[in-house]
């Protein structure tokens, strides 16, 4: 007999594309949005479907998901990001796992990276496996703030096709959500009384666009695989500079 599928979502000020991956989603059991106090489209976008609304309010990537991960009700659930579409072929193949029943827990899926419209043919993160379907006893989300994951119990395995992961709708959004990611890091690492030295931020910055633009192969994917590999040595930057900052700004408050 066929297993039932839950969907899950996170979701604050998520217009640009959750349309989209709602209407991708709509043979699912269940689709769950958990939103976070959106002020634009979002809640209306999830009217147009039947989904069951949630709020909470964010503390965190990590434990987001995980308070969406445990409103599913089904024994299969899979995690979609608000900015990302699944593919027919990908669908077709979650279909036939819960149609055909498999001795896994979980599965490993493909994203494929579109970067200001264009799909990444080359580079890692047209290649990365991220593990989003799976029994949703057999999996919890760790509590990191970003960058989170599921930790799974038993056994799993990898799906052969992708879904695509729209990152940003201009330079402007993808800089400061680059910003409010390395705020999150820097919190963490100044708790830790972490400091990196001029030295240190110049070779780390260096590198990351040497990496990012030849080793990957970013060069491949024309002007904006250059912007990607630049954006992603500028991240790597202003983490560690955040990170003096929060430090510096501590040290200071302790002192009077």
């Amino acid at each position: 007999m066929k297993e039932k599928l839950s969907v899950f979502i996170i979701t604050y000020n998520e217009e640009r594309i959750l349309d989209k991956c709602l209407n991708k989603l709509s043979w699912a059991d269940e689709i769950i949005v958990v939103d976070s106090g959106s002020t634009d489209a979002t809640l209306e976008i999830c009217k147009k479907y039947q989904v069951k609304l949630f709020h909470k309010d964010f503390e965190g990537f990590g434990t987001q998901k995980q308070f969406a991960l445990e409103q599913t009700t089904h024994n299969w659930v899979l995690s979609i990001d608000a900015d990302e579409i699944l593919t027919d072929e990908l669908i077709a193949e979650i279909q036939d796992v819960l149609a055909s029943g498999t001795a896994n827990n979980g599965y490993y899926l493909k994203r494929k990276h579109v970067f200001l419209g264009k799909v990444f043919e080359y580079g890692p993160e047209s290649k990365e496996y991220i593990l989003r379907f799976f029994k949703k006893n057999m999996g919890k989300f760790d509590g990191k703030k970003v960058h989170e994951n599921v930790v799974l119990e038993g056994p799993s395995d990898k799906l052969k096709n992708d879904f695509l992961h729209f990152t940003t709708r201009s330079l402007d959004n993808y800089i400061e959500k680059l910003s409010n990611y390395a705020s999150i890091f820097s919190e963490g690492k100044y708790l830790k009384n972490k400091q990196y030295g001029i030295g240190y931020i110049f070779i780390k910055v260096t590198f990351e666009f040497f990496k990012k633009y030849f080793l990957e192969l970013n060069f491949l994917n024309g002007q904006e695989g250059f912007y990607w590999s630049y954006l992603a040595a500028y991240y790597m930057g202003i983490k560690y500079m955040k990170t003096n900052e929060q430090y510096k700004q501590v040290k200071k408050q302790l002192m009077f």
